[in-house]
């Protein structure tokens, strides 16, 4: 019995012990397992920090980038400042001067001193020795206004002044952006010119590239001649030469007038009375005739009547 008794403390310590020894192990591997997880996580989060600074450092160039991209877009979409606008500009003034030779150089120097240059000139000479002409001038667009003002503070008399404006911009930025389409296109064609494995390949490619080229160059010449129309407004001018300087001039022009409206109208009145005559007598010759006829049949037998009364007597 005292036997059982101590085999069975015996046991009961071990039964103990055991169960002592596993539990400390249990929490040691949980810890192990518990700092493992934390040291991956750690380092895993380390990672993804530093993997979230690179990409915030890309999002950051991205939104750079965006940002300039949007900025760009937005310059096409919203409203394009005043200063960056494609504008061209128009004039036409006329003007009447006592000299025209005086007049026409005075304008030249203008044109020169403006930067400017005549594009087209003609002048025409009246019967009375009036001469009038007419000028196509290309001025640079910041002293269009400036010389429409100087020309005419020059001039005799300004009978007209009118200008206008034709917004190019949108055409413009169009036209730019269809000729970066094309070029992109063209680099595509050569390159495949370049892979072209048989003849028929290589004509079509060539057909097609020639067909992109001739779109280039129009959209090209489009472009220059917008750029050239912006940068040069054009200024019509036409001047008029004053025939009468002078108040005896008049005078003697206006005594001159009406003595030969009076000449004329005296021609005109003495032409309408034969010519009414003529019709007057063509329109009864019907009847005239006979009668004139009758008539001098009585008067040469009237007068054979008498010549023998007058025998007899």
């Amino acid at each position: 019995m005292a036997n059982r008794t101590f085999y069975l403390l015996i046991g009961i310590i071990v039964i103990m012990f055991s169960t002592v020894v596993g539990c400390s192990n249990g929490e040691t591997s949980k810890d192990e397992v518990a700092k493992d997880q934390a040291n991956s996580t750690s380092g895993e989060g380390t990672g993804f920090v530093e993997e979230t600074k690179g990409e915030s450092g890309a999002v950051e160039e991205s939104g750079e980038e965006a940002g300039s991209d949007d900025a760009g877009s937005g310059s096409s979409t919203e409203a394009t400042p005043s200063s960056d606008r494609m504008v061209i500009y128009n004039g036409n003034m006329v003007i009447a001067v006592e000299d025209f030779n005086e007049a026409q150089t005075q304008i030249e120097n203008h044109i020169e001193q403006m930067g400017g240059y005549i594009a087209e000139s003609s002048v025409q000479k009246e019967s009375d020795d009036e001469r009038h002409g007419s000028l196509s001038v290309r001025i640079p667009q910041e002293n269009f206004t400036p010389f429409l003002n100087e020309l005419e503070s020059t001039s005799t008399e300004v009978l007209e002044r009118s200008t206008n404006g034709n917004d190019v911009t949108e055409e413009y930025t169009d036209l730019e952006s269809r000729l970066r389409s094309k070029e992109t296109e063209e680099e595509r064609l050569l390159s495949f010119m370049e892979d072209a494995e048989n003849t028929e390949e290589l004509l079509q490619i060539s057909e097609d590239l020639s067909s992109i080229q001739e779109e280039i160059e129009q959209l090209t010449g489009r472009m220059n001649y917008l750029e050239n129309h912006v940068a040069y407004s054009t200024v019509d001018i036409q001047i008029q030469e004053k025939a009468v300087s002078s108040l005896q001039d008049q005078e003697s022009l206006h005594i001159w007038g009406s003595a030969k409206n009076l000449f004329t109208d005296t021609l005109n009145v003495i032409l309408s009375f034969f010519s009414g005559l003529a019709v007057f007598v063509i329109g009864l010759s019907p009847v005239l005739i006979p009668l004139l006829i009758i008539i001098t049949a009585v008067v040469i037998f009237l007068k054979k009547k008498r010549k023998n009364l007058n025998k007899q007597e």
